[in-house]
């Protein structure tokens, strides 16, 4: 309800103000983060400022993650995709529980964090994860954040293979600019028993050189003071990142590696809002020099 609330006020900023006002106001209000989309300069203002003004209904698509499949099928990657268990349904009572396998993710097509874990289908409970995934279905994601590009996205649910454990995956995310991968999030230690799930953050470079010094505890997420080596075929998560991320300024590719073999996770063009909130004023100052936007390709030319 009062995500809500917060949706009715945002799209009365837009009405009143634009959606620039609304975004910043979104932001610092949030994560404490200010945003300049007049004169965008730092990686914040960059991304903000591209899923706000140059949203394609190929962002959408690739933000759906059902739809986002085919885009990496005709990218010739279809081999690292997760074997989807069922779905898309755009009703909770169209879910056959009986035909899924014993393991398996539900998760909601047209968000974020929306992922419904089932390790031992013998212990679901049927009825309280229906509630949950309606409660998806019913919510219109990014009217309280400001990111339109969610908005146009059917809203459905699909079920994929389970690969492991939410607290023994370990997610690789390449922060992919100008279309070449520029440093990788890593995401580790989840917790999924907060109201919030909690995360330990490590940071490198494609070379794998620890930038740990850039990160800041957001909430939850939280810097992990451990290294995490390198996955067995970084090289080769670097090409896909690479490839699919040739028609986008900017867009996050989210990799696994689970017993040697490489599997696709999600497109995300606003990671954690636009706001980068784990990320030092330092660090979105440096990277928002290396992010150029439509514009400013132009006025090179």
């Amino acid at each position: 309800m009062l995500k809500k609330i917060y949706g009715l006020w945002l799209h009365l900023l837009i009405f009143l103000f634009g959606v620039d006002f609304a975004k910043q106001f979104d932001s610092y209000l949030r994560f404490r983060r200010k945003l300049n989309l007049k004169n965008p300069q730092t990686l914040a203002d960059k991304v903000s400022y591209l899923f706000l003004h140059h949203s394609t209904p190929l962002m959408s698509a690739c933000a759906d993650k059902w739809a986002v499949r085919e885009y990496l099928a005709q990218k010739g990657l279809a081999a690292i995709l997760i074997p989807a268990a069922g779905g898309p349904w755009s009703n909770v009572d169209e879910i056959d529980f009986d035909a899924l396998p014993n393991g398996f993710i539900l998760k909601a097509t047209h968000g974020c964090k929306m992922n419904y874990f089932v390790s031992d289908k013998s212990k679901l409970d049927i009825s309280a994860c229906k509630r949950t995934l309606q409660k998806w279905l019913n919510t219109t994601y990014g009217t309280y954040s400001v990111e339109p590009h969610y908005q146009d996205i059917p809203h459905r649910i699909y079920a994929e293979y389970l690969l492991g454990k939410p607290d023994q995956m370990i997610d690789y995310k390449f922060h992919c600019l100008n279309g070449h991968p520029d440093f990788i999030l890593v995401i580790s230690g989840r917790d999924a028993s907060k109201a919030r799930m909690a995360v330990k953050f490590n940071l490198f470079d494609t070379s794998w050189r620890n930038l740990n010094q850039y990160l800041q505890t957001s909430g939850l997420e939280v810097p992990n003071s451990n290294f995490i080596a390198p996955p067995q075929h970084l090289q080769q998560m670097l090409s896909i990142a690479s490839v699919l991320s040739q028609d986008f300024p900017f867009v996050r590719v989210d990799l696994y590696e689970v017993k040697g073999k490489i599997y696709f996770g999600e497109l995300t063009f606003s990671p954690a809002a636009g706001a980068f909130a784990y990320f030092t004023d330092e660090f979105i100052n440096k990277m928002g020099r290396q992010l150029i936007l439509p514009e400013e390709r132009e006025r090179e030319k």
